[in-house]
């Protein structure tokens, strides 16, 4: 009798450990492994994580990864789509507003963006994530405090590939030319330094001072321990003054970002450089400027009164200058370019 007992109560055990076992919410697996291979950079697989996360159950959580997971893997589009859906589906999660209004305003669109923050705080008066993003987005070039780089909703990318120092400071900003394997800066002093693009893929460069007259200009050559992804091959003419241009640049700090984009009517000639022709505020030094096509048109090398000058890059080693663009395109696929080629520049 105690033998059958005994068996009974082991019985009941393995079905109560068993029964604990399947416990286990696989959708919140999915999350959290989608989660890690962000930081990874495995943004592939982590789009197809958060996908089935969100086919299991309509939530605001799975769809703000899905938007993460295309920011991260350079489909901006892609994320401003899925942002409007969940920002408009889910009226009980703010932080889906937020992240939208912060996508449409580094986009270039920041009209429509404070108009979106400005409904989402009138119906959630109190909440501190989009007291946080008015903040933020209340000066021209953007910088995320440190709730609004936390995850599940972190609006910024995860920092990948090469490793870093600790102590990294931002130097300027920068633009990648050709096949991925160099770019461009002004760093008169650096030996060493890393970079970052909008996807937060990092790499280490040499400096390369051989180029006298890129050197002459206030202009360095790197060469990256890896290629990045490239952009657009640039236009082989040099965009003329009074067309539709845009500014590509990133917020002073050392963390992974967003780059923000600007637009307006390019300048013409002043002096050896050009004037950018429309407003830029906050630090534009090393900023890319793009054509009407999103192709890379040159580099921010200063300011004179308050206005960005630049410097056109087509005929710059390793630019690889492409065919003579037509026509315009959307401010939000130059921003997918601007993703590739605009650099953060960092140094001890």
């Amino acid at each position: 009798m105690m033998r059958l007992q005994g068996l009974l109560l082991a019985a009941m055990l393995a079905c109560a450990t068993a029964q604990a076992g399947d416990d286990k919410d696989p959708r919140a697996e999915l999350l959290a492994r989608g989660e890690g291979e962000l930081q990874r950079g495995e943004n592939t697989a982590a789009l197809d994580d958060f996908e089935r996360a969100a086919m299991m159950r309509h939530e605001a959580d799975a769809e703000i990864g899905l938007i993460r997971a295309a920011m991260q893997d350079g489909q901006y589009r892609r994320a401003l789509a899925f942002a409007a859906h969940t920002a408009g589906e889910h009226l009980e999660h703010p932080e889906a507003g937020a992240l939208y209004a912060w996508l449409l305003y580094i986009g270039g669109q920041r009209g429509l963006a404070q108009r979106l923050l400005d409904e989402w705080r009138a119906r959630a008066p109190g909440d501190a994530l989009l007291a946080e993003t008015a903040r933020a987005l209340a000066g021209d070039l953007p910088l995320a405090p440190d709730a609004l780089l936390a995850a599940p909703h972190r609006f910024a990318p995860w920092a990948t590939g090469d490793a870093t120092p600790a102590d990294l400071r931002q130097l300027s900003n920068g633009v990648l030319l050709g096949d991925g394997s160099l770019a461009v800066a002004p760093i008169p002093a650096a030996t060493q330094v890393w970079l970052r693009n909008g996807l937060g893929q990092t790499r280490l460069a040499t400096v390369d001072r051989s180029d006298a007259a890129l050197e002459a200009a206030g202009l360095t050559l790197l060469h990256l321990s890896k290629p990045l992804p490239p952009g657009q091959a640039p236009s082989a003419r040099e965009p003329f003054a009074g067309s539709p241009g845009f500014l590509v640049r990133f917020a002073p700090r050392a963390q992974a970002a967003w780059p923000v984009l600007s637009q307006g009517f390019l300048g013409g000639q002043a002096g050896p450089l050009r004037r950018l022709g429309f407003a830029a505020d906050g630090v534009a030094l090393g900023a890319a400027v793009l054509d009407r096509q999103g192709r890379t048109a040159g580099i921010v090398l200063g300011t004179v009164d308050g206005e960005p000058r630049w410097r056109p890059l087509a005929a710059t080693a390793g630019a690889a200058p492409g065919p003579v663009p037509s026509g315009l395109i959307a401010p939000d696929e130059v921003y997918e370019n601007g993703l590739r080629v605009a650099l953060q520049v960092l140094a001890r």
